[in-house]
């Protein structure tokens, strides 16, 4: 709705209003008939009057009563055109009646127009404005009280007072604008005056933390937990209000600091005299005083602005204890509006007292060493992300978002290992970039006359040193380019035998200078790296013991059973078929009788190392037992899995070995079954390929057969 629409409605809403058409009845008699004082005495004049008061009432209170009640409905531009309107009428009725050539009231009109322009909304202002007119028109037009000159100059004068609005509105922006100004400067006066309130010691400005900032929080902190406090006491207590008044640098004065009320308005917001009311009588006592008055209420509650009925009070002094020194730094204090305080209160209010004493104290310590601790934060904020990292893997990952602690600005991290017990030997372990062309580096070994490999590595020295005058994009060789970046620093990796491991570089793309606490801090971080790498390699060790078999890297039977249900369960919810394939070597018992155990474990290595490398990443090789092994092929149906089995057979025979000096050969069986198809269970798809294998084995060896193909055989 637009505003000239709503403006309708609402003045619609106004004269259907049945005292405003009475009242406006009443104002066009009135100028009409063009009382006098001859009039007054007519039983009209007596009706109009009594209308107009009735009225000028009704509304007055209906406008003014929310202002003075703010539990009413605040009053609408309905009431204040009601209002307005109301008003006029009364103008107009005094003019008309009391008015004479002895006694001019019509400049009431201009002052009128200008009031009603300055302190009402601007629709009520603009509206007045057009009814006056109006009725100057009425009384020109019903009546031969205006010639058309005075008509013209009332109008005049009219518009000229309500420019005058617009004068002292231009005015009043401009003072506004100067109070606004002044209200910031008393907000951050008031808000330094407040540190040295909980006498909170400034500290120097640091790169890390702005001091202001941190200021700002530390108050926020404090009276974030003296309202919990409080909350809590009020309830348990039933009080009306409890509050903390702290005392002023000179001790003269109280300042209210914090106060929870069922009478907040009511709150006194300014400094009070130390000596008046009720908080006189508190710093004349060391200990805790109590008022109570049943009759009537207690004189003297300065905290404040109107009295109030308070039948309970009482106060104590707030005192800091530093050594055998004891400084009072304010007042707390209590009330009730019905049911008094006994002297058991005394001993609670005392305990209170000392409570808020040490926790300003505490705060002021605190902040003291606030600056120091926070360096301390960071730097285990930045440790602490390597707590929950076991794997490689994840302790590498950690290292990124550890670095990110320090700077933010650090993009890309780049971790090199050492190749077995060759330290010069270096391998990109780690990479996390944006960039993929490097992140393709990962698992390349880096040029071994690389600046990295001879300074960080060869001297356990960080990089860049000041030596150093090459391209830093370049310093792990020429093939290995860190495009980009703007800014690196390499550590080595030292573990806690004094044995370097590998490097941990840190770079940055925006142009950030990584400075000297943060390469302090980084360097640190690189000593945790190394140390939860080891960690991190021993724990792959123990995985790889419980988890894989210790002569071919396979894993285990144990884990193949675990696999297998995994796989399974995946089947049941994707209703997509899998393979299983068992193989053994034909007469593994024989090459180990002719040509030894050590030449046998030989012939399963090269298997294993065979079968690993033919299987695509999502099958599952294990060593079944003895000579067996078994490969899980998720999604491969029965035809899929023959190929794949005959072609690792045809690769099988390839395999050449030695023995006695002698070369010899090996050849295998393999027996399949897939799930759906065979079997839904478990150890029956278990013994379907295991038939099948017997039966491979058992029609010649170095052979392939699927459960499905001997059924269909023998059918």
């Amino acid at each position: 709705m637009s505003g000239y629409a709503k403006l309708f409605k609402i003045l619609k809403r106004v004269f259907l209003s049945s005292y405003i058409f009475i009242a406006s009845s009443v104002y066009i008699y009135l100028t009409a008939i063009d009382f006098s004082s001859r009039h007054r005495g007519d039983i009209q004049f007596v009706i109009s009057l009594v209308i107009l008061t009735i009225l000028f009432l009704i509304v007055f209170f209906r406008r003014l009563l929310p202002v003075f009640i703010p539990s009413l409905k605040p009053a609408s531009t309905k009431n204040d055109l009601e209002f307005i309107l109301v008003l006029i009428n009364v103008l107009y009725f005094l003019i008309c009646s009391i008015g004479s050539s002895e006694l001019n009231l019509e400049p009431l009109l201009y002052l009128f127009v200008t009031f009603a322009l300055f302190f009402m909304p601007r629709i009520a202002g603009m509206f007045a404005t057009g009814i006056i007119i109006l009725q100057e028109l009425l009384i020109y037009a019903l009546s031969e009280r205006y010639t058309i000159t005075s008509l013209t100059g009332h109008i005049i004068f009219i518009l000229l007072f309500g420019l005058l609005y617009y004068l002292l509105s231009f005015l009043e922006r401009a003072r506004n604008r100067a109070l606004l100004k002044s209200q910031i400067n008393r907000e951050v006066y008031e808000y330094r005056e407040k540190i040295k309130d909980y006498r909170l010691v400034e500290a120097q400005s640091t790169d890390v933390i702005d001091r202001d900032t941190y200021l700002q929080a530390t108050v926020l902190s404090i009276e974030e937990s003296l309202r919990l406090e409080f909350e809590i006491i009020k309830r348990l207590l039933n009080l009306h209000t409890i509050a903390l008044f702290l005392f002023d640098e000179a001790k003269k004065r109280l300042k209210p600091v914090y106060a929870i009320s069922d009478a907040m308005d009511n709150l006194i917001d300014e400094k009070i005299e130390c000596d008046t009311g009720v908080f006189g009588a508190i710093l004349k006592n060391n200990e805790p005083i109590i008022i109570n008055s049943e009759d009537r209420s207690i004189k003297g509650l300065v905290y404040y602005k109107k009295g109030m009925k308070i039948k309970a009070f009482i106060g104590a002094l707030v005192n800091e204890h530093i050594k055998d020194i004891t400084l009072s730094r304010g007042v707390i204090i209590a009330d009730r509006l019905e049911g008094a305080f006994d002297e058991g209160m005394k001993g609670i209010f005392k305990s209170l007292s000392e409570f808020l004493g040490s926790y300003v104290q505490t705060q002021r310590l605190l902040h003291n060493i606030a600056i120091e601790r926070e360096q301390k934060a960071k730097f285990f904020e930045a440790s602490k992300k390597f707590n929950d990292a076991l794997t490689l893997e994840e302790v590498m990952r950690a290292a990124f978002n550890a670095s990110q602690v320090v700077s933010p600005s650090i993009s890309d991290i780049v971790i090199t290992l050492s190749e077995n017990e060759d330290q010069v030997r270096q391998r990109f372990a780690h990479i996390h970039t944006t960039n993929e062309k490097i992140k393709r580096y990962e698992g390349n070994r880096v040029d071994e006359n690389s600046p990295v490999v001879k300074l960080v590595v060869a001297h356990r020295l960080k990089f860049p040193t000041k030596e150093f005058k090459g391209d830093i994009t370049t310093i792990y060789g020429d093939r290995y380019r860190l495009d980009g970046i703007s800014c690196i620093k390499i550590f080595p990796l030292i573990t806690r035998g004094e044995t370097i491991i590998g490097t941990f570089a840190v770079c940055t793309r925006d142009g950030s200078i990584l400075g000297e606490e943060e390469t302090y801090m980084l360097e640190t971080i690189s000593s945790i790296l190394a140390i939860s790498i080891e960690n991190g390699i021993v724990v792959k060790k123990i995985n790889d013991l419980a988890t894989t078999d210790g002569l071919t890297g396979l894993y285990n039977h144990r884990v193949f059973q675990e696999k297998l249900d995994e796989v399974i369960a995946r089947a049941n919810r994707s209703q997509m078929r899998f393979s299983l394939a068992l193989t053994d070597i034909d007469h593994f018992k024989k090459i180990n009788d002719t040509y030894g155990h050590p030449i046998g474990d030989k012939v399963l290595k090269g298997l294993s190392a065979l079968l690993k490398r033919m299987a695509r990443e999502t099958d599952i090789v294990a060593r079944y037992g003895g000579e067996e092994f078994a490969i899980i092929m998720e999604g491969t149906d029965e035809k899929g899995a023959l190929t794949f089995a005959e072609r690792i057979r045809k690769e099988v025979e390839k395999l050449v070995f030695e023995g006695n000096e002698k070369t010899f050969g090996i050849t295998i069986s393999m027996g399949i079954s897939t799930y759906f198809q065979d079997t839904t269970d478990k150890k029956q798809l278990i013994s379907c390929a295991d038939q099948a294998l017997y039966y491979a084995k058992k029609n010649g060896r170095n052979q392939v057969w699927s459960y499905q193909k001997i059924k269909e055989r023998q059918a």
